[in-house]
């Protein structure tokens, strides 16, 4: 698919999922469709304040950087004398001041660096932490930790009404998920980043999970879900130990040249339309809605179906 074209298909991705969400508000409650057609009226302009960031803040998300995760080839960017650390369980990474503790499963390609990946996509427990600075309000966070710039803060319905404690984060911004990462990290003491490409393309062709029928028995999409995200973890885990790589939010991931794309499928997609083919780049038509001069660098006002999943280097 040509440039063109690429951005005519997000464009009509846009459009059906506005197009959906009207019909399914119609069945909604009067109080919750009040809300959601609020807040789609609005352009969720609350939501997408247009607080910015300072220029020349670390990026720590790109993946050349870190420790020698896959490219695109599937090879691994360490360098031939590195020692090749291999990790064979799960860990778990607490994030100081906050309630949640991350579960990462050891991932060991055959080809290429092994890293620890999320069992489950980030949710809304942890990025609320981050917006609203609970960490320094629980004691819990240092100098380098508050220098991170935080994204501005939500005043209408950021998760779209689907839920809230324990579903996945959504309609974050490149930009915003890079200050979140940054701020994971310094949390954590470890490498936490976005998957390349090349990983997540490996995490989808080794789920176990090969066609329609197991992806939707393993997955939300638009046939099962009812247009609505649903929570983390409410379907089996994939043969990686990590649930929904397929369905329920497409998932960041950085492809080579440093750009982003999502993968895997949505809750908004035809359970037919998604394989390993699924790949479709950020473009700003994502926040097209927002009405705001200059637009919000954070939300994504015309996006509801990208979520993050975390990764982390030995």
């Amino acid at each position: 698919m040509d440039l063109e074209g690429i951005v005519e298909f997000g464009r009509k991705r846009s459009l059906k999922a506005m197009v959906i969400r009207n019909l399914v508000l119609q069945d909604r409650s009067r109080a919750v469709r009040a809300l959601l057609v609020s807040a789609s009226v609005a352009g969720l302009s609350a939501v997408v304040g247009c607080e910015t960031g300072p220029g020349g803040d670390a990026d720590v998300t790109r993946g050349h950087d870190h420790q020698a995760p896959l490219d695109d080839s599937g090879e691994s960017q360490a360098h031939s004398g590195d020692a090749k650390v291999v990790p064979t369980e799960p860990i778990e990474v607490t994030v100081p001041g906050t309630s949640v503790t991350l579960t990462m499963q050891p991932i060991a390609p055959a080809v290429g660096a092994p890293f620890y990946v999320a069992t489950t996509e980030a949710t809304w427990d942890l990025y609320d932490a981050f917006i609203f600075n609970l960490d320094t309000d629980a004691g819990e966070s240092t100098e380098a930790s508050d220098a991170v710039t935080r994204p501005s803060k939500p005043y209408v319905l950021a998760d779209r009404g689907y839920g809230h404690a324990g579903y996945g984060l959504l309609s974050a911004s490149p930009a915003a998920v890079e200050r979140f990462v940054e701020w994971l990290s310094i949390k954590t003491g470890r490498t936490i980043r976005i998957p390349t490409e090349a990983e997540m393309r490996y995490l989808l062709e080794t789920s176990g999970i090969e066609d329609a029928d197991a992806r939707l028995a393993s997955g939300w999409f638009e046939e099962n879900a009812e247009y609505s995200t649903h929570a983390v973890g409410s379907r089996p885990v994939d043969a990686n130990g990590i649930h929904d790589i397929w369905g329920n939010l497409s998932e960041y991931a950085i492809a080579p040249d440093g750009t982003w794309v999502v993968m895997g499928g949505s809750f908004i997609d035809p359970v037919a339309d998604v394989g390993l083919d699924y790949r479709i780049p950020f473009t700003t038509d994502w926040n097209a809605d927002d009405p705001q001069i200059p637009k919000s660098p954070w939300w994504l006002a015309s996006n509801d179906w990208v979520g993050v999943r975390l990764a982390c280097d030995p």
